[in-house]
């Protein structure tokens, strides 16, 4: 009998202790909050929006007369708002402007045919030591057949070119490889134009120059015969205006970021189509044993952390008292180990509803409802974060990110003005409908605007070319996805995991080939980046012997993208450089005044 007795209470302390373990597996490993894993600072250490010296070196040319002037004035001229080029606007509709006493100008005009023979003046401006970029393809006019030759053209067609790729010469850009960059939506965007020998060629498409520079007397000419001026392309057009000066210097984010829309949030009940086709689970086991896995692998590959964005509840309700979800367990389990594999975790919403009130008109119809107003919108907002701080009580919860990326600006304020935790609004780089586009930039209030740059598993051309541009023009990289595309045939879902893991994993190895020194970051590190890099004032004064960095806005660190075009640098005062790739160089700026020993060969 007592024999009975004691083997029942070890079969029941045995059941215990396994009740126990389980218990532990599905909450994960309880979180200890990691120290300094926000660059975040206080609101007053910014006092600068991206601004210039003041000192206006460059002269911006546009035309209000044509449209193809008109439509790249806005990307061009942030371009040169985000590399801190100081510039005096001409609108040649107006005039034409006078080139002297300036150091570079930069074309962003189609036709030359308004200049006539002032043309010459420009020409006679870079014959003695000034810069001159051509920064958007030139139509074949008499004005320009006057001056062609002096831009080192041997022929040039009535014709535009065809241009449906991209191909940089190696060592020109960051992320180039031997497959060059194509183009979605292609068409003849580009003068059909044959160089001379002395023209040094940095981007073809077929026989065709896309980028040149030439010499002229005492300056240079740089050419830039790539006809899709658009967000996508930044990095082309700033990789082209580098190359104008013997050392160009520029701020740049430094910063890669992976964002798990979605994630944690409550886990799909039965079956997917392809998930169980390819692996006989339903979708639970599937994101346990394979998906979360494998992108946990992933990440200790290449040293990536996740940011981990929470939604409640997929429950469509937009008024009236919402209810808390007390099914937690998933949260537990995904949320501690993100944490723990040095991760972080954010707000995406209540529900998957966006927030936008009855004020608010979708040009594209997405499905959602609308909020009653804006105070459902608040209790919204108050009840995730509510649920998300008792679940992860020493998680800092910073970084919001809407649903779909659709937000009014209405609640943005709203967010800005009454959540004093979220310090950061993550939408998307590529406005698309009525997406909420944004810039890498922090706004006066002092919400950080941290776009979102490509998303998914699936190989796109697009989103591949915009990848290298942003690599190139911020050093930048921002990736989201959700754990539910495999449920959805339009985000690859036919496909299967197994091509989107091995696209991230391509991105991700490419990502760490491309740009070795580029930090690796959270959606509240990145956040942290933005506001020095929005911060950053230069006052650059390049010798013969050395270059001098007046440094404005330092909150402690910053980056410099530094092309050398001509000459040799050498030791750093101040900082820190390091070779990226050919004549690129990643400046880490430590002091407010930073020398720069250089030569000219």
């Amino acid at each position: 009998m007592k024999r009975n007795v004691f083997i029942l209470l070890r079969i029941i302390a045995a059941f215990a202790a396994f009740l126990v373990l389980l218990h532990i597996e599905r909450a994960g490993i309880p979180y200890k909050a990691a120290e300094g894993n926000s660059l975040i600072v206080d609101n007053s250490n910014i006092t600068h929006f991206k601004e210039s010296n003041g000192d206006h070196k460059c002269l911006f040319i546009t035309d209000s007369g044509d449209d193809n002037a008109v439509e790249a004035r806005h990307n061009l001229e942030q371009i040169l708002i985000d590399m801190r080029i100081s510039y005096d606007i001409a609108d040649i509709a107006e005039g034409i402007p006078d080139p002297t006493g300036y150091d570079k100008v930069v074309m962003g005009v189609k036709h030359l045919s308004a200049f006539g023979e002032k043309i010459l003046e420009y020409t006679d401006y870079v014959y003695d030591g000034g810069r001159l970029i051509f920064w958007i393809p030139l139509e074949r006019e008499d004005t320009l057949d006057i001056i062609s030759a002096k831009l080192g053209i041997t022929d040039l067609s009535f014709d535009n070119k065809v241009v449906d790729y991209f191909d940089p010469v190696d060592d020109f850009m960051l992320g180039s490889s031997d497959v060059p960059f194509s183009l979605e939506d292609y068409f003849n965007s580009s003068m059909q134009v044959n160089v001379d020998e002395e023209s040094e060629v940095f981007a073809t498409c077929g026989t065709t120059p896309l980028i040149w520079r030439r010499k002229y007397g005492e300056g240079c000419f740089v050419v830039c015969n790539f006809g899709y001026c658009e967000k996508a392309y930044r990095g082309i057009y700033s990789s082209a205006y580098s190359l104008l000066d013997d050392v160009c210097i520029y701020p740049v984010i430094n910063g890669a970021v992976f964002y798990l829309d979605d994630f944690p949030s409550p886990v799909p009940n039965g079956d997917g189509k392809y998930i169980r086709r390819d692996y006989g689970m339903d979708i639970a086991e599937f994101y346990t044993n394979v998906w979360w896995p494998d992108l946990l692998s992933l990440g200790s590959k290449y040293d990536f952390k996740y940011t981990g964005l929470i939604i409640e509840t997929y429950e469509d309700q937009v008024s009236g008292k919402l209810k808390t979800n007390t099914d937690v367990a998933d949260y537990y389990y995904y949320g501690n180990m993100l944490l723990n594999a040095g991760g972080e975790l954010g707000y995406h919403g209540y529900n998957h509803q966006p927030l936008c009130n009855q004020d608010f008109v979708y040009t594209v119809d997405l499905g959602y409802n609308l909020w009653d107003n804006n105070n459902e919108i608040r209790d919204a907002m108050t009840e995730v974060i509510k649920f998300s701080t008792g679940l992860f009580p020493t998680a800092r919860l910073q970084v919001y990110v809407p649903p779909s990326n659709v937000i009014s600006k209405e609640s943005v304020k709203i967010l800005d003005d009454e959540f004093d935790d979220i310090t950061t609004i993550a939408s998307i780089y590529l406005p698309d409908g009525d997406t909420y586009g944004q810039e890498f930039d922090v706004d006066p209030s002092g919400m950080i605007n941290t776009p979102r740059i490509v998303s998914g598993g699936v190989k796109d051309d697009y989103m591949r070319f915009t990848a290298f541009s942003e690599l190139n023009f911020h050093l930048a990289a921002s990736h989201f996805m959700h754990p539910d595309d495999l449920l959805d045939e339009d985000r690859g879902a036919a496909l299967g995991w197994e091509s989107a893991k091995d696209t991230i994993n391509e991105y991700m190895k490419w990502l760490n080939e491309s740009a070795p020194p580029m930090r690796h970051l959270t959606g509240s590190g990145i956040a942290g980046a933005v506001q020095r890099y929005t911060n950053l004032m230069l006052d650059i004064d390049q010798r013969d012997d050395g270059i001098t960095i007046e440094v404005d806005g330092l909150i402690d660190s910053a980056y410099c993208i530094v092309r050398v075009n001509t000459g040799t640098v050498g030791d750093v005062k101040g900082g820190s450089l390091t070779p990226l790739k050919g004549d690129l160089y990643l400046l880490e700026i430590t002091k407010p005044h930073v020398e720069i020993s250089y030569s000219i060969d």
